[in-house]
């Protein structure tokens, strides 16, 4: 792997960005295998905001290996929230099930000071994640959970590389903007917002 490279595309990438956007950048398969310590390494000296691993197993690799960098774990299995907890990973939350879940391993740590999760909608890819119609339930649960504060909010996009399905991305992005913004009207949070496919 040629770190080098590794950096000058992360570097372009950003160029292409507003200043004010931030980066998450996936390392999950432990970096794909190409050595998970070392990109994560080159990517927190490179100031990105965000890393996002699989499984819990892989952010507490990487805080063993000393990266401070906030991580998001996608697969957020009920048997690894205490370490989880432990690590200071922050698990993506996508139904009642997950956030109940998550909810019991906070009380059972004694964590009361407000601890970040990511909310994963459905869209429109029908895989995992919050769908509008439960938007009324998680609001109202999250409205009683001080120990919750929301990093972000995000979407899977379904077709965003096949031109012939833009209409459909739209209206996946149209809702995803609809939904965050009654999620920060009624919750009074601000968090971050990403979709990508």
């Amino acid at each position: 792997i040629n770190l080098g490279s590794l950096a000058h595309n992360l570097n372009y990438y950003r160029s292409k960005l507003k200043p004010e956007t931030k980066l998450m950048v996936m390392v999950k398969a432990f970096g794909y295998g190409s050595g998970a310590h070392e990109v994560a390494s080159l990517l927190e000296f490179n100031k990105v905001d965000y890393l996002a691993v699989a499984y819990t197993d892989e952010g507490v690799a990487l805080r063993k290996a000393g990266i401070s960098l906030p991580i998001m774990v996608m697969n957020a299995e009920a048997s690894s929230l205490p370490m989880m907890i432990r690590h200071k990973l922050e698990p993506e939350i996508y139904s009642m099930r997950t956030l109940n879940a998550f909810v019991r391993a906070l009380e059972f740590a004694g964590i009361t000071q407000p601890y970040p999760i990511h909310i994963k909608l459905d869209t429109g890819m029908h895989r995992l994640g919050f769908e509008a119609d439960q938007l009324m339930e998680l609001l109202a649960k999250l409205t009683i959970l001080p120990q919750i504060k929301i990093a972000s909010v995000f979407t899977h996009l379904a077709a965003t590389d096949e031109p012939a399905h833009d209409a459909f991305t739209q209206k996946q992005l149209d809702e995803f903007e609809s939904i965050c913004k009654q999620m920060k009207k009624t919750l009074k949070q601000n968090f971050l917002m990403h979709a990508l496919n």
